[in-house]
C-alpha cells in the first residue's frame, strides 16, 4: 500500500493567511458593509483593501487590532469595534 499512496512529509499550517476585516462606512458614519480580506501581511491586506475602497471610507482590522484607514480622512476613526447587543 505504501507504494500506491504518498503523504506529504512537511506539515502545512492552516494559519498562514490571516483574516482581516474591512469595514466600509456610509457617509453618515454607519458601517455600510464588512468585507473579509485574506492576506499574509498587513501591507498585502492594505493593498487589497485599497482596491475595494471605491471612494468610501474603510477601516482595516486584524481581529481587535486596527491596521489602516483607507480613503477620505474627513470623518472620525474608530479605536475599537463592538458587536451590537441583540436580544
Amino acid at each position: 500500500m505504501a507504494n500506491i499512496l504518498s503523504f506529504p512529509t512537511t506539515r502545512r499550517s492552516s494559519c498562514t493567511i490571516s483574516p482581516y476585516r474591512a469595514y466600509r462606512f456610509a457617509p453618515n458614519g454607519s458601517i455600510r458593509s464588512t468585507l473579509l480580506i485574506e492576506a499574509e501581511t498587513d501591507a498585502e491586506a492594505e493593498r487589497r483593501t485599497l482596491a475595494l475602497a471605491d471612494g468610501h471610507r474603510i477601516e482595516l482590522w486584524s481581529r481587535a487590532r486596527f491596521v489602516a484607514h483607507i480613503q477620505p480622512m474627513g470623518g472620525q476613526v474608530a479605536v475599537s469595534l463592538t458587536s451590537p447587543h441583540v436580544e
